[in-house]
Protein backbone atom coordinates (compact mmCIF):
# COMPACT_ATOMS: atom_id res chain seq x y z
CA UNK A 1 0.00 0.00 0.00
CA UNK A 2 1.48 3.28 -1.14
CA UNK A 3 2.06 5.92 1.54
CA UNK A 4 0.48 9.24 0.52
CA UNK A 5 1.67 12.45 2.19
CA UNK A 6 0.13 15.11 -0.03
CA UNK A 7 -2.37 15.68 -2.81
CA UNK A 8 -2.26 18.15 -5.68
CA UNK A 9 -5.05 20.71 -5.97
CA UNK A 10 -3.32 22.43 -8.85
CA UNK A 11 -5.66 25.03 -10.20
CA UNK A 12 -5.69 28.81 -10.22
CA UNK A 13 -6.47 29.36 -6.53
CA UNK A 14 -8.73 32.35 -7.24
CA UNK A 15 -10.99 30.12 -9.31
CA UNK A 16 -12.03 28.11 -6.25
CA UNK A 17 -13.82 31.21 -4.98
CA UNK A 18 -16.00 31.17 -8.10
CA UNK A 19 -17.44 27.71 -7.40
CA UNK A 20 -20.13 29.17 -5.13
CA UNK A 21 -21.47 31.24 -8.06
CA UNK A 22 -22.25 28.18 -10.18
CA UNK A 23 -25.96 27.77 -10.88
CA UNK A 24 -27.29 24.72 -9.06
CA UNK A 25 -29.98 23.39 -6.75
CA UNK A 26 -29.22 22.39 -3.19
CA UNK A 27 -30.63 18.84 -3.54
CA UNK A 28 -28.48 18.23 -6.61
CA UNK A 29 -25.40 19.43 -4.73
CA UNK A 30 -26.07 17.24 -1.70
CA UNK A 31 -26.87 14.43 -4.11
CA UNK A 32 -23.25 14.43 -5.29
CA UNK A 33 -22.14 13.22 -1.84
CA UNK A 34 -24.86 10.56 -1.84
CA UNK A 35 -23.77 9.46 -5.32
CA UNK A 36 -20.18 9.03 -4.12
CA UNK A 37 -21.29 6.98 -1.13
CA UNK A 38 -23.55 4.81 -3.27
CA UNK A 39 -20.82 4.17 -5.82
CA UNK A 40 -18.34 3.25 -3.07
CA UNK A 41 -20.90 0.77 -1.72
CA UNK A 42 -21.90 -0.58 -5.12
CA UNK A 43 -18.30 -1.16 -6.22
CA UNK A 44 -17.47 -2.99 -2.97
CA UNK A 45 -20.82 -4.61 -2.18
CA UNK A 46 -19.55 -8.19 -1.91
CA UNK A 47 -16.66 -7.29 0.40
CA UNK A 48 -18.85 -5.10 2.62
CA UNK A 49 -21.47 -7.81 3.03
CA UNK A 50 -18.78 -10.43 3.68
CA UNK A 51 -17.13 -8.24 6.33
CA UNK A 52 -20.49 -7.83 8.11
CA UNK A 53 -21.58 -11.45 7.59
CA UNK A 54 -24.36 -10.39 5.25
CA UNK A 55 -25.85 -7.91 7.71
CA UNK A 56 -24.96 -4.63 6.07
CA UNK A 57 -26.94 -1.66 4.77
CA UNK A 58 -25.46 1.51 3.33
CA UNK A 59 -26.21 4.52 5.53
CA UNK A 60 -25.68 8.11 4.47
CA UNK A 61 -26.20 10.75 7.15
CA UNK A 62 -26.49 14.47 6.43
CA UNK A 63 -26.53 17.08 9.16
CA UNK A 64 -27.60 20.56 8.07
CA UNK A 65 -26.90 23.07 10.85
CA UNK A 66 -27.01 26.58 9.45
CA UNK A 67 -27.17 28.14 12.92
CA UNK A 68 -23.78 26.69 13.84
CA UNK A 69 -22.39 27.27 10.35
CA UNK A 70 -21.89 23.55 9.79
CA UNK A 71 -22.80 20.75 7.37
CA UNK A 72 -21.62 17.19 7.97
CA UNK A 73 -22.01 14.32 5.51
CA UNK A 74 -20.99 10.85 6.63
CA UNK A 75 -21.40 7.34 5.27
CA UNK A 76 -20.45 3.78 6.13
CA UNK A 77 -19.53 2.81 2.57
CA UNK A 78 -16.14 1.35 1.69
CA UNK A 79 -14.25 4.63 2.15
CA UNK A 80 -11.73 6.20 -0.23
CA UNK A 81 -8.68 4.02 -0.70
CA UNK A 82 -5.09 4.94 -1.56
CA UNK A 83 -5.79 4.61 -5.28
CA UNK A 84 -8.77 6.97 -5.29
CA UNK A 85 -7.89 9.56 -2.62
CA UNK A 86 -5.80 11.55 -5.09
CA UNK A 87 -8.44 11.32 -7.79
CA UNK A 88 -11.15 12.38 -5.37
CA UNK A 89 -9.36 15.60 -4.42
CA UNK A 90 -7.58 16.60 -7.60
CA UNK A 91 -9.54 18.88 -9.90
CA UNK A 92 -10.41 17.39 -13.30
CA UNK A 93 -9.14 13.96 -12.30
CA UNK A 94 -12.09 11.79 -13.30
CA UNK A 95 -12.81 8.20 -12.35
CA UNK A 96 -11.49 5.51 -14.70
CA UNK A 97 -14.90 3.81 -14.52
CA UNK A 98 -17.51 6.21 -15.91
CA UNK A 99 -20.39 3.74 -15.69
CA UNK A 100 -21.32 4.68 -12.12
CA UNK A 101 -22.85 7.66 -10.36
CA UNK A 102 -19.54 9.48 -9.84
CA UNK A 103 -18.58 9.51 -13.52
CA UNK A 104 -17.46 13.17 -13.64
CA UNK A 105 -15.17 13.01 -10.61
CA UNK A 106 -16.03 16.60 -9.69
CA UNK A 107 -18.85 16.16 -7.17
CA UNK A 108 -16.88 16.39 -3.95
CA UNK A 109 -14.80 19.39 -5.04
CA UNK A 110 -17.50 21.49 -6.66
CA UNK A 111 -20.17 20.72 -4.06
CA UNK A 112 -17.92 21.43 -1.11
CA UNK A 113 -16.73 24.76 -2.50
CA UNK A 114 -20.29 25.66 -3.57
CA UNK A 115 -21.49 25.17 -0.01
CA UNK A 116 -18.52 26.33 2.07
CA UNK A 117 -15.24 28.17 2.22
CA UNK A 118 -13.61 25.60 4.48
CA UNK A 119 -14.04 21.84 4.49
CA UNK A 120 -12.27 18.71 5.64
CA UNK A 121 -12.35 15.08 4.56
CA UNK A 122 -11.74 12.16 6.88
CA UNK A 123 -11.89 8.70 5.35
CA UNK A 124 -10.92 5.11 6.08
CA UNK A 125 -11.01 2.52 3.30
CA UNK A 126 -12.09 -1.07 3.93
CA UNK A 127 -9.08 -3.38 3.75
CA UNK A 128 -6.55 -0.69 4.66
CA UNK A 129 -5.35 0.23 8.15
CA UNK A 130 -4.87 3.95 7.46
CA UNK A 131 -7.29 6.81 8.13
CA UNK A 132 -6.56 9.87 6.00
CA UNK A 133 -7.47 13.48 6.75
CA UNK A 134 -7.34 16.50 4.41
CA UNK A 135 -8.34 20.08 5.20
CA UNK A 136 -9.19 22.72 2.57
CA UNK A 137 -9.49 26.37 3.58
CA UNK A 138 -10.22 28.75 0.71
CA UNK A 139 -8.63 31.78 2.39
CA UNK A 140 -5.42 29.85 3.05
CA UNK A 141 -5.34 28.41 -0.47
CA UNK A 142 -5.79 31.83 -2.09
CA UNK A 143 -3.44 33.81 0.15
CA UNK A 144 -0.63 31.27 -0.06
CA UNK A 145 -1.37 30.22 -3.63
CA UNK A 146 -1.36 26.59 -2.54
CA UNK A 147 -1.21 23.88 -5.17
CA UNK A 148 -0.90 20.96 -2.77
CA UNK A 149 -2.52 20.03 0.51
CA UNK A 150 -0.99 17.79 3.19
CA UNK A 151 -2.67 14.48 4.00
CA UNK A 152 -2.53 13.45 7.63
CA UNK A 153 -2.63 9.74 8.35
CA UNK A 154 -3.07 7.51 11.37
CA UNK A 155 -3.33 3.78 11.92
CA UNK A 156 -6.79 2.32 12.67
CA UNK A 157 -8.57 -1.06 12.59
CA UNK A 158 -8.36 -2.62 9.13
CA UNK A 159 -12.07 -3.56 9.19
CA UNK A 160 -13.33 -0.02 9.74
CA UNK A 161 -14.72 1.89 6.76
CA UNK A 162 -16.25 5.37 6.54
CA UNK A 163 -16.07 8.83 5.04
CA UNK A 164 -16.88 12.02 6.92
CA UNK A 165 -16.98 15.39 5.21
CA UNK A 166 -17.28 18.49 7.42
CA UNK A 167 -18.16 21.84 5.85
CA UNK A 168 -17.83 25.14 7.70
CA UNK A 169 -17.71 28.86 6.86
CA UNK A 170 -20.83 28.22 4.80
CA UNK A 171 -21.59 30.25 1.68
CA UNK A 172 -24.84 31.95 0.71
CA UNK A 173 -25.85 28.68 -0.96
CA UNK A 174 -26.12 26.77 2.32
CA UNK A 175 -29.73 25.76 2.99
CA UNK A 176 -31.85 27.62 5.51
CA UNK A 177 -34.18 25.88 7.94
CA UNK A 178 -37.28 26.57 5.85
CA UNK A 179 -35.72 24.61 2.96
CA UNK A 180 -35.26 21.44 5.00
CA UNK A 181 -38.61 19.85 4.22
CA UNK A 182 -38.20 20.37 0.49
CA UNK A 183 -34.65 19.00 0.53
CA UNK A 184 -35.84 15.87 2.34
CA UNK A 185 -38.60 15.29 -0.20
CA UNK A 186 -36.32 15.81 -3.19
CA UNK A 187 -33.63 13.46 -1.89
CA UNK A 188 -36.18 10.79 -0.95
CA UNK A 189 -37.57 11.12 -4.47
CA UNK A 190 -34.17 11.05 -6.21
CA UNK A 191 -32.93 7.93 -4.39
CA UNK A 192 -36.30 6.17 -4.02
CA UNK A 193 -35.19 3.05 -5.90
CA UNK A 194 -32.26 2.41 -3.55
CA UNK A 195 -34.41 3.22 -0.50
CA UNK A 196 -37.26 1.06 -1.80
CA UNK A 197 -34.98 -1.96 -2.25
CA UNK A 198 -33.58 -1.55 1.24
CA UNK A 199 -30.05 -1.00 -0.10
CA UNK A 200 -29.71 2.51 1.30
CA UNK A 201 -30.81 4.36 4.40
CA UNK A 202 -30.66 8.11 3.96
CA UNK A 203 -30.88 10.44 6.95
CA UNK A 204 -31.15 14.22 7.28
CA UNK A 205 -30.67 15.54 10.82
CA UNK A 206 -31.21 11.97 12.11
CA UNK A 207 -34.56 11.62 10.32
CA UNK A 208 -34.67 8.61 8.01
CA UNK A 209 -36.09 9.56 4.63
CA UNK A 210 -39.01 7.56 3.26
CA UNK A 211 -40.53 7.86 -0.19
CA UNK A 212 -44.33 8.04 -0.15
CA UNK A 213 -45.59 5.72 -2.89
CA UNK A 214 -48.49 7.19 -4.92
CA UNK A 215 -51.70 5.15 -5.05
CA UNK A 216 -52.55 3.80 -8.51
CA UNK A 217 -56.11 4.01 -9.82
CA UNK A 218 -57.98 0.70 -9.64
CA UNK A 219 -61.29 1.32 -11.39
CA UNK A 220 -63.46 0.34 -14.38
CA UNK A 221 -62.99 1.87 -17.82
CA UNK A 222 -64.38 5.42 -17.91
CA UNK A 223 -67.29 4.53 -20.28
CA UNK A 224 -68.32 1.42 -18.35
CA UNK A 225 -68.61 2.48 -14.66
CA UNK A 226 -70.17 -0.86 -13.66
CA UNK A 227 -67.47 -2.92 -15.36
CA UNK A 228 -64.55 -4.83 -13.88
CA UNK A 229 -61.93 -2.77 -12.04
CA UNK A 230 -58.53 -2.50 -13.69
CA UNK A 231 -55.19 -1.49 -12.17
CA UNK A 232 -54.17 1.37 -14.44
CA UNK A 233 -50.45 0.76 -14.63
CA UNK A 234 -48.61 0.02 -17.87
CA UNK A 235 -45.19 -1.61 -17.79
CA UNK A 236 -42.82 0.03 -20.30
CA UNK A 237 -40.02 -1.81 -22.10
CA UNK A 238 -39.20 0.10 -25.24
CA UNK A 239 -36.15 0.82 -27.39
CA UNK A 240 -35.37 3.10 -30.30
CA UNK A 241 -31.88 3.01 -31.77
CA UNK A 242 -29.32 3.53 -29.02
CA UNK A 243 -32.01 4.57 -26.54
CA UNK A 244 -33.84 2.26 -24.17
CA UNK A 245 -36.55 2.96 -21.63
CA UNK A 246 -38.15 0.70 -19.07
CA UNK A 247 -40.36 1.29 -16.07
CA UNK A 248 -44.05 2.14 -15.88
CA UNK A 249 -46.65 4.81 -16.55
CA UNK A 250 -49.81 4.84 -14.49
CA UNK A 251 -52.85 6.83 -13.43
CA UNK A 252 -53.08 8.38 -9.97
CA UNK A 253 -56.00 7.35 -7.81
CA UNK A 254 -56.39 10.99 -6.77
CA UNK A 255 -55.68 13.95 -9.04
CA UNK A 256 -52.66 16.06 -8.18
CA UNK A 257 -51.39 19.43 -9.37
CA UNK A 258 -48.01 19.61 -7.68
CA UNK A 259 -45.89 16.89 -6.11
CA UNK A 260 -47.22 13.57 -7.42
CA UNK A 261 -48.36 13.92 -11.02
CA UNK A 262 -45.82 13.73 -13.84
CA UNK A 263 -42.89 11.50 -14.70
CA UNK A 264 -39.58 10.83 -12.98
CA UNK A 265 -36.73 10.02 -15.37
CA UNK A 266 -33.96 7.81 -13.99
CA UNK A 267 -30.47 6.94 -15.10
CA UNK A 268 -28.44 4.26 -13.31
CA UNK A 269 -31.08 4.01 -10.62
CA UNK A 270 -31.30 7.65 -9.52
CA UNK A 271 -33.61 10.42 -10.71
CA UNK A 272 -32.11 12.90 -13.18
CA UNK A 273 -35.28 14.83 -14.08
CA UNK A 274 -38.54 14.81 -12.15
CA UNK A 275 -37.86 14.68 -8.43
CA UNK A 276 -40.54 15.67 -5.89
CA UNK A 277 -42.46 18.73 -7.20
CA UNK A 278 -40.37 19.19 -10.36
CA UNK A 279 -41.81 16.29 -12.32
CA UNK A 280 -41.20 15.93 -16.04
CA UNK A 281 -44.52 16.56 -17.82
CA UNK A 282 -44.26 16.27 -21.61
CA UNK A 283 -47.42 17.55 -23.26
CA UNK A 284 -47.56 14.59 -25.64
CA UNK A 285 -48.09 12.23 -22.67
CA UNK A 286 -49.49 14.43 -19.91
CA UNK A 287 -51.71 16.71 -21.98
CA UNK A 288 -52.50 20.38 -21.45
CA UNK A 289 -51.69 21.98 -18.10
CA UNK A 290 -54.77 21.76 -15.91
CA UNK A 291 -56.37 18.91 -17.85
CA UNK A 292 -57.45 15.71 -16.05
CA UNK A 293 -54.70 13.82 -17.87
CA UNK A 294 -52.10 16.32 -16.68
CA UNK A 295 -53.28 15.81 -13.10
CA UNK A 296 -53.38 12.01 -13.31
CA UNK A 297 -50.50 10.67 -15.42
CA UNK A 298 -47.44 9.66 -13.41
CA UNK A 299 -44.64 7.16 -13.74
CA UNK A 300 -41.03 6.11 -13.43
CA UNK A 301 -38.86 5.61 -16.51
CA UNK A 302 -35.27 4.35 -16.48
CA UNK A 303 -33.41 5.68 -19.53
CA UNK A 304 -30.32 4.25 -21.25
CA UNK A 305 -28.22 5.82 -23.98
CA UNK A 306 -28.66 9.41 -22.81
CA UNK A 307 -25.91 11.58 -21.35
CA UNK A 308 -26.56 13.95 -18.46
CA UNK A 309 -25.62 17.50 -17.55
CA UNK A 310 -22.64 18.21 -15.32
CA UNK A 311 -24.82 18.59 -12.21
CA UNK A 312 -27.00 15.58 -13.13
CA UNK A 313 -30.06 17.78 -13.24
CA UNK A 314 -31.12 17.13 -16.83
CA UNK A 315 -30.55 15.00 -19.91
CA UNK A 316 -28.49 16.41 -22.75
CA UNK A 317 -30.25 15.04 -25.84
CA UNK A 318 -33.56 16.88 -25.36
CA UNK A 319 -34.76 16.52 -28.95
CA UNK A 320 -34.23 12.76 -28.86
CA UNK A 321 -35.95 12.65 -25.47
CA UNK A 322 -38.97 14.48 -26.91
CA UNK A 323 -39.10 12.00 -29.79
CA UNK A 324 -38.94 9.10 -27.35
CA UNK A 325 -41.90 10.50 -25.39
CA UNK A 326 -43.91 10.76 -28.61
CA UNK A 327 -43.18 7.10 -29.32
CA UNK A 328 -44.34 6.15 -25.83
CA UNK A 329 -47.77 7.67 -26.45
CA UNK A 330 -48.75 4.69 -28.61
CA UNK A 331 -47.44 2.36 -25.88
CA UNK A 332 -50.08 3.58 -23.41
CA UNK A 333 -53.04 4.00 -25.76
CA UNK A 334 -53.81 0.46 -26.96
CA UNK A 335 -57.51 -0.12 -27.60
CA UNK A 336 -57.79 -2.87 -24.99
CA UNK A 337 -55.84 -0.84 -22.39
CA UNK A 338 -56.19 2.85 -23.24
CA UNK A 339 -54.46 4.42 -20.27
CA UNK A 340 -54.06 7.66 -22.20
CA UNK A 341 -57.83 8.23 -22.65
CA UNK A 342 -58.73 6.78 -19.25
CA UNK A 343 -56.56 9.45 -17.57
CA UNK A 344 -58.44 12.17 -19.45
CA UNK A 345 -62.04 10.98 -19.17
CA UNK A 346 -62.35 8.95 -15.99
CA UNK A 347 -64.47 10.63 -13.31
CA UNK A 348 -64.13 9.27 -9.81
CA UNK A 349 -67.61 8.81 -8.31
CA UNK A 350 -68.27 10.60 -5.06
CA UNK A 351 -69.71 8.35 -2.40
CA UNK A 352 -72.17 9.32 0.29
CA UNK A 353 -69.37 8.82 2.81
CA UNK A 354 -67.13 11.27 0.90
CA UNK A 355 -69.83 13.92 1.07
CA UNK A 356 -70.39 13.34 4.78
CA UNK A 357 -66.68 13.81 5.50
CA UNK A 358 -66.54 16.98 3.41
CA UNK A 359 -69.67 18.35 5.10
CA UNK A 360 -68.20 17.86 8.57
CA UNK A 361 -65.00 19.64 7.57
CA UNK A 362 -66.95 22.54 6.08
CA UNK A 363 -69.00 23.02 9.25
CA UNK A 364 -65.92 22.78 11.49
CA UNK A 365 -64.17 25.38 9.38
CA UNK A 366 -67.20 27.70 9.47
CA UNK A 367 -67.31 27.45 13.24
CA UNK A 368 -63.65 28.38 13.41
CA UNK A 369 -64.07 31.34 11.04
CA UNK A 370 -67.14 32.56 12.95
CA UNK A 371 -65.10 32.76 16.13
CA UNK A 372 -62.40 34.74 14.35
CA UNK A 373 -64.71 37.30 12.70
CA UNK A 374 -67.63 39.52 13.69
CA UNK A 375 -70.41 38.70 11.21
CA UNK A 376 -72.84 41.36 12.52
CA UNK A 377 -70.24 44.10 12.17
CA UNK A 378 -69.25 42.94 8.68
CA UNK A 379 -72.87 42.86 7.51
CA UNK A 380 -73.45 46.39 8.83
CA UNK A 381 -70.34 47.63 7.01
CA UNK A 382 -71.58 46.06 3.78
CA UNK A 383 -75.04 47.61 4.12
CA UNK A 384 -73.51 51.08 4.55
CA UNK A 385 -71.40 50.60 1.43
CA UNK A 386 -74.40 49.39 -0.59
CA UNK A 387 -76.35 52.65 -0.03
CA UNK A 388 -73.34 54.95 -0.36
CA UNK A 389 -73.59 57.00 -3.55
CA UNK A 390 -70.02 58.17 -3.08
CA UNK A 391 -68.67 54.60 -3.13
CA UNK A 392 -70.86 53.73 -6.12
CA UNK A 393 -69.58 56.77 -8.07
CA UNK A 394 -65.96 55.96 -7.22
CA UNK A 395 -66.37 52.33 -8.28
CA UNK A 396 -67.99 53.38 -11.54
CA UNK A 397 -65.08 55.73 -12.27
CA UNK A 398 -62.50 52.98 -11.65
CA UNK A 399 -64.46 50.54 -13.84
CA UNK A 400 -64.58 52.95 -16.78
CA UNK A 401 -60.84 53.60 -16.59
CA UNK A 402 -59.95 49.92 -16.17
CA UNK A 403 -58.00 48.31 -19.00
CA UNK A 404 -58.71 44.73 -19.98
CA UNK A 405 -55.80 42.31 -19.61
CA UNK A 406 -57.58 39.98 -22.00
CA UNK A 407 -61.10 39.19 -23.16
CA UNK A 408 -63.36 36.39 -24.35
CA UNK A 409 -66.70 36.43 -26.19
CA UNK A 410 -69.70 34.05 -26.22
CA UNK A 411 -72.46 34.16 -28.83
CA UNK A 412 -75.84 32.50 -28.27
CA UNK A 413 -79.61 32.74 -28.62
CA UNK A 414 -81.48 33.43 -25.40
CA UNK A 415 -85.31 33.81 -25.13
CA UNK A 416 -85.50 34.19 -28.93
CA UNK A 417 -82.94 36.99 -28.83
CA UNK A 418 -79.35 37.07 -30.09
CA UNK A 419 -76.80 37.74 -27.38
CA UNK A 420 -73.14 38.62 -27.32
CA UNK A 421 -71.56 38.01 -23.92
CA UNK A 422 -68.13 39.55 -23.53
CA UNK A 423 -65.84 38.83 -20.58
CA UNK A 424 -62.99 41.20 -19.73
CA UNK A 425 -60.40 40.32 -17.10
CA UNK A 426 -59.10 43.36 -15.25
CA UNK A 427 -56.79 43.91 -12.29
CA UNK A 428 -57.79 46.85 -10.10
CA UNK A 429 -56.60 46.58 -6.44
CA UNK A 430 -58.63 49.67 -5.44
CA UNK A 431 -61.89 48.29 -6.85
CA UNK A 432 -63.98 46.47 -4.18
CA UNK A 433 -66.10 44.76 -6.85
CA UNK A 434 -65.51 41.16 -7.93
CA UNK A 435 -67.55 41.46 -11.10
CA UNK A 436 -69.55 44.09 -12.96
CA UNK A 437 -72.12 43.86 -15.72
CA UNK A 438 -73.48 46.37 -18.21
CA UNK A 439 -75.35 46.42 -21.50
CA UNK A 440 -73.77 47.93 -24.63
CA UNK A 441 -75.21 48.81 -28.03
CA UNK A 442 -74.49 46.54 -30.96
CA UNK A 443 -76.47 46.52 -34.21
CA UNK A 444 -75.76 42.84 -34.90
CA UNK A 445 -77.13 41.59 -31.59
CA UNK A 446 -80.30 42.12 -29.61
CA UNK A 447 -78.17 42.58 -26.55
CA UNK A 448 -74.44 42.87 -25.99
CA UNK A 449 -73.48 42.27 -22.38
CA UNK A 450 -70.07 43.23 -21.04
CA UNK A 451 -69.02 41.77 -17.70
CA UNK A 452 -65.68 42.34 -16.03
CA UNK A 453 -63.97 40.18 -13.44
CA UNK A 454 -61.43 41.84 -11.17
CA UNK A 455 -58.50 39.46 -10.54
CA UNK A 456 -57.09 41.86 -7.93
CA UNK A 457 -60.20 41.61 -5.75
CA UNK A 458 -59.55 40.83 -2.04
CA UNK A 459 -61.47 37.55 -2.47
CA UNK A 460 -58.64 36.13 -4.59
CA UNK A 461 -56.05 37.45 -2.16
CA UNK A 462 -57.80 35.85 0.81
CA UNK A 463 -57.52 32.25 -0.37
CA UNK A 464 -54.07 30.86 -1.17
CA UNK A 465 -55.38 28.25 -3.63
CA UNK A 466 -55.70 30.91 -6.35
CA UNK A 467 -52.30 30.48 -8.01
CA UNK A 468 -52.76 28.99 -11.47
CA UNK A 469 -55.26 29.57 -14.26
CA UNK A 470 -57.23 26.38 -13.52
CA UNK A 471 -57.78 27.54 -9.92
CA UNK A 472 -59.96 30.40 -11.20
CA UNK A 473 -62.18 28.30 -13.47
CA UNK A 474 -64.85 27.40 -10.85
CA UNK A 475 -65.27 31.09 -9.93
CA UNK A 476 -65.47 32.10 -13.61
CA UNK A 477 -68.25 29.54 -14.11
CA UNK A 478 -70.18 30.81 -11.08
CA UNK A 479 -69.93 34.46 -12.22
CA UNK A 480 -70.98 33.54 -15.77
CA UNK A 481 -74.04 31.77 -14.30
CA UNK A 482 -74.87 34.84 -12.16
CA UNK A 483 -74.70 37.03 -15.27
CA UNK A 484 -77.05 34.71 -17.15
CA UNK A 485 -79.38 34.55 -14.13
CA UNK A 486 -79.57 38.35 -14.07
CA UNK A 487 -80.39 38.38 -17.78
CA UNK A 488 -83.19 35.84 -17.33
CA UNK A 489 -84.75 37.32 -14.18
CA UNK A 490 -86.70 40.24 -15.79
CA UNK A 491 -88.61 37.83 -18.06
CA UNK A 492 -89.69 36.01 -14.89
CA UNK A 493 -91.11 39.16 -13.33
CA UNK A 494 -88.07 40.17 -11.28
CA UNK A 495 -87.51 43.89 -10.91
CA UNK A 496 -84.10 45.46 -10.22
CA UNK A 497 -82.29 42.13 -10.65
CA UNK A 498 -78.99 44.03 -10.68
CA UNK A 499 -79.37 44.68 -6.97
CA UNK A 500 -78.42 41.06 -6.29
CA UNK A 501 -75.09 41.64 -8.06
CA UNK A 502 -74.47 44.92 -6.20
CA UNK A 503 -75.28 43.37 -2.83
CA UNK A 504 -73.24 40.27 -3.63
CA UNK A 505 -70.14 42.32 -4.43
CA UNK A 506 -70.23 44.25 -1.18
CA UNK A 507 -71.01 41.27 1.04
CA UNK A 508 -68.26 39.21 -0.60
CA UNK A 509 -65.66 41.86 0.18
CA UNK A 510 -66.46 42.00 3.91
CA UNK A 511 -67.71 38.54 4.84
Amino acid sequence: MEKINKVSIKFKPDFYGQFENFSNKIWNVIGEYVDNAWQSYHSNKSLLKKTHHGKYTLEVRITLDKENDLIIISDNAAGIDSVNIVRALEVANTHSDVSGLNEFGMGLKTSSNWLSKSWSLRTKALGENIERFVNFDLKDVKENKLEELPIKSKTVDVNEHYTVLTLSKLTKNAPSNHQLDKIKKHLASIYRKFIRKGEMKLFINNEELVYDEPEILNAPVYNNPNGKSILWKKEINFSSGIYKVNGFIGILNTMSTSEVNGLSLFRRGRVIEGSHDEKYKPKVLCGQVGSPRHKRIFGELELEGFSVSFNKGSFQEQEDLDALMEALQSEISFKNFDLYTQAEKYIKPKTQENNKQVAKKIINNLRKLTKESNLKENVETSLKEIVSKEIATQNERILKKSVAIDSYEDFFDFDNEKFKLKLELITEPNLPILYSMEQEDDELFTKKILYKINLAHPFFMRFEQFKKEQDYQPIISIIRSLVLAELKSPSQGTKHAGNVRINFNHFLRNI
